[in-house]
């Protein structure tokens, strides 16, 4: 039997309840439990130390594990695309862009999801550090609020000026909705990133992996049980990806200070 994770983004509770609602379904891959992990940290050491054999993860735990020799086994896809990129925002009234940020004048507070967030963090700390913006002299403030919700609630509040969106094939209005959009200005968009996806743990034996592919494949050959596993990780379907497709994610983490 095998143990699959699942990511605090689902919501704990919520997380419980798809545990056990889908026990039946997973236990058709020979996955004889599943366990909600209250933090992404939790999940990674999970995956690295064995305690979990597979799990769903976001795009950089399926770097960091696959970097360390596991295997991204089926990566979601959404509305056709297997990748989303993310849009740094601020209010439509607003009257800079990057290309005036420590300029010497003004200096935006920025708000972001968490570290985690590869469109709520990641992509756009590495596109302003791309775009020459070093965020500790040239951001007045960093703040991370949890949701996406939260930061663009904290724009319209007046409580931050920078933040930055997810965005699929389908645009930031099929998101968050055309009229509160139009409070909204886009300033740049980023490089794309993977959708999340199945990761297997980095030291399973290869008899292991090879059991465990062969029995998500037959999974998913069953319509109802890939459905109920696609509404559940809120995706169309599912992929698998070419080999070292994560791996580059991590060269877009911000440099350590020394």
């Amino acid at each position: 039997m095998f143990t699959f994770g699942l990511p605090p983004s689902l919501g704990q509770q919520p997380a419980w309840n798809l545990a056990r609602e889908f026990a039946d379904v997973l236990f058709r891959a020979r996955f004889g439990s599943v366990i909600p992990f209250p933090t992404y940290d939790a999940l990674e050491e999970a995956l690295v130390s064995g305690k979990v054999d597979a799990a769903w993860g976001p795009p950089l735990i399926c770097a960091r594990i696959e970097t360390a020799g596991g295997l991204v086994a089926l990566r979601g896809v959404r509305a056709g695309a297997v990748t989303y990129r993310s849009a740094l925002l601020c209010r439509a009234r607003d009257q800079f862009d990057l290309a005036t940020i420590g300029d010497g004048g003004f200096r935006p507070r920025a708000v972001w999801v968490s570290a985690w967030s590869m469109a709520g963090f990641v992509l756009p700390k590495a596109h302003l550090r791309g775009a020459g913006i070093d965020c500790k002299s040239m951001l007045l403030s960093e703040q991370m609020l949890g949701s996406y919700t939260a930061c663009m609630d904290a724009l319209l509040t007046w409580d931050a000026d920078l933040t930055a969106s997810f965005v699929g094939k389908q645009g930031l209005d099929a998101i968050w909705g055309a009229e509160r959009m139009r409070r909204f200005r886009t300033l740049a968009f980023t490089d794309e990133t993977p959708n999340d996806a199945v990761v297997l743990a980095a030291n399973l034996a290869p008899e292991r992996v090879a059991e465990l592919t062969k029995n998500l494949d037959a999974l998913l050959a069953n319509e109802r049980s890939q459905k109920l596993l696609a509404a559940a990780f809120s995706v169309d379907g599912f992929e698998r990806p070419p080999a070292n497709t994560y791996s580059p994610l991590l060269a877009l983490r911000e440099p350590l200070s020394s």
